[in-house]
């Protein structure tokens, strides 16, 4: 398999809700850059990958399967036409360590898309047993059927229809794209099977990856491991967890937990949510899985600081073990890490080697890519929710570290620097409600 172009295990990761079909424009690309630009800051500059939704046509499920024109309400007022604001926003977008690429649907078709008739005509359209279509759902009130992935790509137009958006938009160099609701979907006038679909989407994959793209999608499907290194509702079970590292597949949050009562609920197990997630996400490690959008900047802050900041520390390591008692439920890290749940409360803690690094809502955890390039000086970032007032032991590492330049990360505004002394390998520290705040040692 193919070495990803990007390490999701380390990056914030999120979808920025653009346009709609009916409801027109709900995010320019002017305040899809300042949202950028607000998180780089608040994050201390984490590498960040964006996916545009409803950049193409008239918005998010849009003639598919055609999606070769920028949605012209995207345009901004001082370029000549939308397609250019786009590449505009792709390259101011890197000042903030950000890679600005694109959530498209491969897989649903639209009877006012340009390719339509073509597809219909070469019999590309799932259909039923008796020969009619196979209707999906009705989105933003259009209806959408199904693309036959073995057929087309036989028929060589997965090929053509990647090849020809990658001519139109610099896909190559963000080296990752995001394909909406990725699923097997079987042919029965075809005989063609759910295994039939997953090995043509296995090629589609591998096609993409031929191009030096990474394919992310929505969720996992063990069907794909190794093709697709992030989903964006990761929705693995415990056993799945011990099985992949996060090197070779990570993800979001819980907005698709059915063991949460979120989302859909259907009957288990399912393909593509085998047991419908853990139990305890925030013990393995879950960060954001909500689009980005006006006014969002708040919810993401926090996000970042609870969900995130921990995920990307244990990223570092890979579970090795789940234990479960009636009081708790443990995960055990290859580098001594542990996670651990309380059923009571749902209190979160997270250690290693005697040092606390998660105590409930409140953080005190290494930041790795706000290190100096010479490694003299290394970082950690602290929140609490509910503001926190105690003394912190540093990790091992930081043994040699005298003092502390502290900044406030958020909410935005006074970021004064504060020079904090190290005693004992330890420091002190205050934090207000919702505070997040950076930490620079020098070891």
């Amino acid at each position: 398999m193919p070495q990803p172009v990007h390490q999701y295990h380390k990056c914030m990761t999120n979808k920025a809700f653009l346009a709609s079909k009916s409801g027109g424009v709900h995010m320019t690309l002017d305040q899809t850059l300042d949202s950028i630009r607000q998180l780089w800051q608040i994050t201390g500059g984490i590498k960040q990958i964006v996916y545009l939704v409803g950049w193409q046509y008239e918005g998010h499920d849009s003639k598919y399967p055609a999606f070769f024109e920028a949605n012209r309400k995207l345009k901004r007022a001082e370029d000549p036409d939308a397609h250019a604001s786009i590449l505009w926003l792709m390259q101011q977008a890197k000042q903030y360590n950000t890679v600005i690429s694109f959530h498209i649907n491969m897989s649903d078709a639209y009877e006012n898309s340009p390719l339509w008739q073509e597809y219909v005509d070469k019999d590309l359209i799932v259909k039923n047993s008796d020969g009619s279509l196979l209707k999906g759902g009705i989105w933003d009130g259009e209806q959408c059927y199904y693309i036959s992935k073995p057929r087309e790509w036989q028929a060589g137009l997965t090929q053509r229809r990647i090849d020809q958006l990658m001519k139109y938009l610099p896909i190559r160099e963000s080296g990752t794209i995001h394909l909406d609701a990725f699923l097997p979907v079987p042919n029965p006038k075809h005989g063609i099977t759910r295994e039939d679909e997953y090995k043509a989407m296995a090629d589609w994959c591998r096609y993409w990856n031929s191009k030096g793209v990474d394919v992310t999608c929505e969720d996992f499907q063990p069907e794909l491991a190794g093709l697709v290194p992030m989903v964006y509702h990761f929705n693995l079970e415990e056993r799945g967890r011990l099985i992949y590292p996060p090197t070779t597949i990570c993800g979001g949050g819980s907005m698709w937990n059915a063991r949460y009562g979120f989302g859909p609920a259907p009957t288990f197990p399912q393909p593509n949510r085998p047991e419908g997630g853990c139990l305890y996400e925030a013990a393995w490690g879950h960060s954001v899985d909500r689009d980005l959008g006006v006014g969002m900047i708040p919810f993401f802050a926090e996000e970042f600081f609870l969900k995130t900041l921990p995920w990307q520390f244990l990223n570092n390591s890979y579970p090795t073990k789940h234990e479960q008692t009636a009081e708790k439920y443990d995960v055990l890290w290859k580098n001594g890490t542990i996670s651990s749940v309380q059923h009571s409360d749902g209190h979160l803690t997270i250690k290693r080697d005697g040092v606390l690094y998660v105590d409930g809502q409140t953080m005190f955890v290494p930041a790795p890519w706000m290190n100096s390039a010479d490694g003299h000086q290394i970082a950690i970032m602290a929140f609490s929710k509910k503001g926190d007032k105690r003394t912190w032991k540093l990790p091992r590492e930081y043994h040699a570290a005298k003092h502390a330049i502290v900044k406030r990360m958020y909410p935005v505004g006074d970021s004064t620097a504060r020079d904090i002394a190290v005693k004992n390998r330890s420091i002190a520290l205050e934090l207000q409600p919702g505070e997040g705040v950076s930490m620079m040692f020098e070891v």
